[in-house]
């Protein structure tokens, strides 16, 4: 038992001792030895790493001085490393190759080659748009991951505040001097019904038009986000529907207008992937009431959030998404705008 002691003593001494080592080796002392042992002498060691001849004789004495043990032999004007020094040299290669690689990821991370983004869309979770996105920011940053963070489409700006999301696509703007907003496009929102629904029969939809009428729409947190301009039109013009039900997926709504279980109201561009081969109709609202901007909102200022918000904007401006192209809203409605 009392040599079992002795032994644990030995080895907290030895690990104390070579803790106190290891904190006393510099990151110079390594470079020192590797290029020291490639250039074979002092005066050409000393050009490479662009210190004086005296000032490098004096880093390399304070690291034997520290081991205890000569690093290298002198032969004249040469050295030559020692048993201790070959095994010194080792550790150098293997530490300044992770330095140098631990550099360059860095200052990838910093320049925007390489890293995460977390995005989120506030209320929809249809995303049909943004592969096109995602294929042109990776085709020039192709080390960036993105994350859709479906769990924040209902609380963007706050995910966005806690540091859980890069980028929100949003409408609703929140005073906070952390948060920076950026308009990226205008849409138009839209009533879809089944085909056989009276109001079908309409031009246009108006908010009296929801009356007694079986009305579904998006999901949303009223402790957190302001009312959507349909509820808050409904409850202005005292318009009672037969039901109100909120929903968070967006292909779960599309289902229920389809199966003829209510009507609902949409930005155009969500709905249409959605139209063929379903018993659906889209309609106009007064315009009005119709129109919408969106904004790219982000907390930090890095510069892959920047390049993906690039390739958003420039998303926007390049794809055609034109409301006409629904057969029952041409001549009604302009393209979606970008801004």
């Amino acid at each position: 038992m009392y040599a079992y002691m002795i032994h644990e003593k030995n080895e907290l001494i030895l690990c104390k001792s070579l803790a106190k080592l290891i904190m006393n080796i510099a990151l110079h002392h390594f470079r020192l030895v590797d290029t020291i042992s490639k250039e074979g002498s002092l005066t050409k060691a000393a050009s490479a790493l662009h210190l004086t001849q005296s000032a490098l004789s004096h880093q390399l004495k304070e690291l034997e001085k520290e081991l205890d043990i000569e690093v290298f032999h002198r032969q004249g004007k040469r050295l030559q490393l020692t048993e201790v020094g070959y095994r010194f040299l080792r550790s150098s290669e293997k530490i300044l190759a992770e330095i140098r690689t631990l550099e360059e990821d860095i200052n990838n991370y910093k320049n925007g080659k390489t890293g995460k983004l977390n995005i989120s869309m506030q209320c929809y979770t249809a995303y049909h748009w943004l592969p096109g996105v995602i294929k042109d920011f990776k085709s020039q940053w192709p080390d960036i991951n993105i994350n859709i963070v479906s769990d924040a489409s209902r609380r963007p700006l706050e995910y966005l505040m806690r540091g859980d999301l890069d980028l929100g696509i949003v409408r609703t703007q929140m005073v906070n001097t952390q948060i920076v907003y950026e308009p990226i496009f205008e849409d138009r929102l839209i009533a879809i019904l089944p085909a056989d629904h009276p109001l079908a029969k309409k031009a246009v939809i108006d908010i009296c038009d929801f009356q007694d009428q079986e009305l579904i729409l998006a999901l949303y947190d009223p402790s957190y986000q302001e009312t959507p301009i349909i509820e808050t039109l409904i409850q202005e013009q005292h318009v009672k529907p037969k039901t109100l039900s909120r929903i968070h997926y967006t292909d779960a709504t599309i289902e229920m207008v389809n199966a003829g279980l209510g009507i609902s109201v949409m930005a155009d561009w969500i709905v249409k992937p959605y139209l063929p081969g379903k018993h659906i109709v889209t309609k106009p609202l007064h315009h009005s009431i119709a129109k919408r901007t969106w904004y790219a909102a982000t907390c930090k200022d890095t510069p892959a959030i920047q390049n993906f918000l690039s390739c958003l904007k420039n998303h926007f401006c390049k794809t055609e998404m034109l409301c006409n192209e629904f057969d029952d809203v041409a001549d009604s409605y302009p393209e979606l705008r970008a801004i």
